[in-house]
């Protein structure tokens, strides 16, 4: 509460005092995922301000539904609970009766273009900066109002694919990104390509995509072995209850189909939800099964990766973090919504071809391909080379150019 209050009273002094930042960060407090609370994502630019002391300003969304109120709230932000709130009565002002807006959609630009000016000129008009970075397009409209000249830049939160909806679909810059004149700023050069290769508008250039590097630090590739543990990881989230409930069905199917093989030959699975995960259908066995296990979801995968030596998923973005510790992946490709074909295997050439499964009784040939410790790893290294083309360190050059540039 107190942090709230100390929020309204920022932007009611924004109102006759001005305040003046180099750099803004702007985002949803989902992604407060880190040790204590932290924004991971955000952590190696806060280190880099404070380091050149680079004054900085962190404006914290939430949903007011409540939907991410399992996140927790980061004390040094300022709260947009305000605006968040001033912008939702003024979108049912501004939309058409029973209107869905999409941020694909050019009267959605339209409108929150109407709403940003609007607060531009109560709340903002006092507020100086020239370089917004934000997470998910977090109110780049809103920036760009407040000043048509900044840098607005976009952080990659997940991976890229030309079929990202607000970054790239269907071969086309999206508006949310194109109409602000967004910066992208990617992991690594293989992200890079796949915007520069699939955007027919040629909005993306080498201009407005900056290399930056990943969040973590990324290890020197260690030759592991194969123990059996393997982790399944879980894309519970962002689904209808019919589709999650075929989701569960088929992982409870390939469990019970390969439940004979998986004991005999000693492995574990374990399971992990996505950090968004929708629990409004629970994933059950009718029968207790020894050999799997639940984690946590305080264990980070960091920590998981230390003891997990293979992975399946269906498309989860967790093939390439653990394919930067040099964990294999089997791809699951039996849920439409879900299948890896397009993206992993044609867009980003996943090295092992014959690692996705169409039938639940594939499995167990690759599973026996992998005991052989050679073949193992083989494939290990394999997939670490192929992560580092998408992944690099955290470059802090890149971020102080930015900074100098925003000056100018």
């Amino acid at each position: 509460m107190k942090q709230k209050i100390k929020s309204i009273l920022f932007f009611f002094k924004l109102l006759f005092f001005k305040q003046k930042y180099d750099v803004i960060f702007s985002y949803s407090n989902h992604f407060n995922r880190g040790a204590n609370g932290e924004n991971i994502f955000l952590k190696p630019f806060l280190k880099v301000c404070e380091k050149y002391n680079i004054k900085y300003l962190l404006l914290e969304e939430t949903d007011l539904k409540g939907m991410y109120n399992t996140y927790p709230r980061n004390e040094k932000a300022i709260y947009l609970d305000l605006i968040t709130f001033l912008q939702i009565l003024l979108r049912k002002f501004f939309s058409k009766k029973n209107k869905f807006y999409d941020i694909v959609d050019d009267e959605y630009y339209v409108r929150e273009k109407k709403i940003s000016k609007i607060l531009q000129r109560i709340f903002f008009r006092n507020l100086k900066c020239n370089l917004f970075i934000t997470l998910a397009h977090n109110n780049v409209i809103l920036w760009r109002e407040i000043n048509k000249k900044a840098l607005i830049c976009d952080y990659q939160h997940g991976i890229i694919s030309n079929n990202h909806k607000g970054i790239i679909l269907n071969s086309k810059a999206c508006k949310i990104k194109s109409k602000p004149k967004v910066i992208t700023l990617v992991y690594g050069k293989g992200f890079r390509n796949i915007l520069l290769k699939s955007d027919k508008t040629n909005y993306f250039n080498k201009k407005n995509i900056k290399t930056i590097g990943f969040y973590k630090k990324i290890d020197d590739y260690k030759i592991r072995q194969n123990n059996k543990i393997i982790l399944l990881s879980l894309q519970n989230t962002d689904l209808s209850y019919l589709n999650l409930k075929k989701y569960y069905k088929l992982i409870q199917l390939i469990i019970e189909i390969n439940k004979d093989f998986l004991i005999q030959h000693g492995y574990e699975v374990w399971f992990k939800n996505h950090p968004r995960y929708n629990n409004q259908y629970k994933l059950e066995f009718e029968k207790k099964l020894n050999f799997i296990k639940f984690v946590e979801d305080k264990i980070s995968l960091d920590n998981l990766t230390e003891n997990v030596h293979l992975h399946i998923t269906f498309h989860s973005t967790t093939a390439f973090d653990v394919a930067l510790k040099g964990i294999p992946t089997i791809f699951v490709d039996m849920f439409n919504l879900f299948s890896p074909k397009e993206i992993f295997f044609n867009q980003y050439n996943y090295p092992l071809k014959d690692f996705r499964v169409t039938n639940p009784n594939q499995l167990q040939k690759l599973l026996l391909k992998l005991e052989n410790e050679e073949i193992y790893q083989t494939y290990s290294k394999q997939v670490y080379d192929w992560a580092r083309e998408f992944y690099q360190d955290f470059n802090e050059e890149t971020f102080l150019k930015l900074v100098k540039e925003s000056k100018k």
